[in-house]
């Protein structure tokens, strides 16, 4: 079975970098350490350019949200971000 997972980050990755530009860093881990940073937001409105469907874009979320945030999934993140403010 294909990893989906790392099929949309890898599709996701030149549009990640076009937000974090130093190469040295996971563009990634930047992107999700601050939910209140325009780059997170940057990237949201512009993602679905880079995954046109909603089902793939999901299955992305899902992942930076196990993978960065340790939390079961995009929701889970949303949740835990905005009980932060």
């Amino acid at each position: 079975m294909a990893d989906l997972y790392g099929i949309m980050k890898a599709r996701a990755l030149p549009l990640a970098r076009t937000i974090v530009m130093n190469p040295d860093e996971d563009a990634f881990a930047v992107i999700m350490a601050d939910s209140d940073d325009s780059r997170q937001a940057h990237f949201l409105m512009m993602l679905e350019g880079s995954i046109p469907a909603e089902g793939h874009r999901r299955i992305l979320l899902d992942g930076l949200a196990r993978e960065y945030a340790g939390v079961d999934g995009w929701m889970a993140y949303v949740d835990r971000e905005c009980k932060d403010d």
